[in-house]
Parts: C-alpha cells; sequence; structure tokens
C-alpha cells in the first residue's frame, strides 16, 4: 500500500475472518480510531514484540492482519467500544513514528495455496469433526454430521477458530500459524492442537459423565 496505514500492537494474534472486540481507552488510540472511522482505513493489527500496549511505542512483529472496524461505540466516559474484522494479511515494509500512534507503510501478503496431498487436508477434516463432536458431547450435545471446508486456506482457519474459541494456546504458536505461507506447514502447527483440544475435552466429558460399569440387573 502506498500510504501508510495505523498499527495496533497488541498482545494478541488476529487472524483473516475472525471478530475482534477492542475496549479503546488511551487518547492515542482514540485518534486512531476517528481516523480509521472518518477515511475509511484498515488498522494493523499485529502481536507485540516487544515492549507493552499501553505507554511508549511497543515493537511489533513484522507480519500482522488488516482490522477494518466494522462497529464504534463511544461511552459517556470517552471510551470507545469498536469490533475489528481481520482481513487480508500484510508485511511491514517500514515503521513510521511521525504520530502519536504507531504507523507503518505495508505491503499485503497475498498467496495461495498449491493443492495439497488429499490425505493431509482429510487429515484436517477429520480432526476438525472429532473436535466439534467431542465438544458437543461435553456439553451433552450431538449431531449426527459436522461441516468442514474444502478449500484448504478456509479449512485452516476453521480449524484455528474452533481452537480460539475453546482453548488458550500461546501468542508464539498463534504467529507461526499465521505467518506460514504453506498448507503443510499450517496443518503440521495446528494438528496437535486440535488433537491435544480432543483429549482435554474427552477427559472433561469422562470427568463429568464416569462410565459407572454393568448393572447387577
Amino acid at each position: 500500500m502506498d500510504n501508510p496505514i495505523p498499527i495496533f500492537p497488541l498482545n494478541l494474534v488476529l487472524f483473516p475472518n475472525t471478530d475482534l472486540p477492542l475496549h479503546i481507552f488511551e487518547d492515542r488510540y482514540k485518534q486512531m480510531v476517528e481516523y480509521c472511522t472518518n477515511y475509511t482505513q484498515p488498522v494493523g493489527i499485529i502481536l507485540i514484540k516487544d515492549g507493552n500496549e499501553v505507554g511508549n511505542y511497543a515493537t511489533p512483529y513484522n507480519i500482522g492482519t488488516f482490522g477494518h472496524i466494522t462497529s464504534a461505540s463511544h461511552n459517556t466516559d470517552g471510551t470507545i467500544e469498536i469490533i475489528v474484522r481481520g482481513q487480508e494479511k500484510f508485511k511491514i515494509e517500514e515503521l513510521l513514528y511521525d504520530k502519536p500512534y504507531l504507523s507503518a507503510r505495508v505491503e499485503e501478503i497475498t498467496h495461495v495455496f498449491n493443492a495439497p496431498d488429499v490425505s493431509s487436508l482429510e487429515e484436517v477434516q477429520h480432526t476438525i469433526k472429532n473436535l466439534n463432536k467431542v465438544i458437543d458431547e461435553s456439553y451433552g450435545g450431538w449431531a449426527s454430521s459436522y461441516f468442514t471446508e474444502s478449500d484448504p486456506q478456509s479449512l485452516i482457519y476453521q480449524g484455528i477458530d474452533l481452537v480460539l474459541q475453546n482453548l488458550s494456546v500461546p501468542n508464539n504458536i498463534k504467529q507461526n500459524l499465521l505467518e506460514s505461507e504453506s498448507f503443510e506447514r499450517q496443518a503440521k502447527l495446528l494438528l496437535p492442537i486440535l488433537n491435544e483440544s480432543i483429549k482435554l475435552f474427552e477427559a472433561e466429558t469422562n470427568k463429568n459423565n464416569p462410565y459407572p460399569g454393568f448393572s447387577k440387573n
């Protein structure tokens, strides 16, 4: 992109196709929100590599996600509630320090996965279905079938979204997932997390509903 975009370094990773609610209280980020909403500009959501969310400029990682503000509401105390929708990924070309908030010249990352091995695709689909099944069972639910995406990138994001809703994952693992540029690499990172999630939900189900053994009758 020719024009710099605001950069919002946070202690979290935003993935494409994911919504992120944020509570804005610092004056510099209120200015950032006003700029983005007035000029329909994205904000770059990116994980902090060094520093803090509040105070001086933090040092971000090099890869982040364009966030489009889909709603913004002002509170009586001057704070702002926003929802940011993750879109495309970007790479920082140059950080700029000429505003109260960090900004940067960035390059959009556009890549298309090569057609993955069918067995790899099916393994991820099968594991996502299993995780959905054990999640339902842990809440006493059941379904005859579970939908999985057929597009490789959409399938990965489906798995990531499922994990993020139900499990705490370290930020460095999330960042590795975001930065990976092949289905094989993302699947290699995601499958152990999905399988660990399955074990956790199965254990929770067994704890809440222990098998009592055979009845004498």
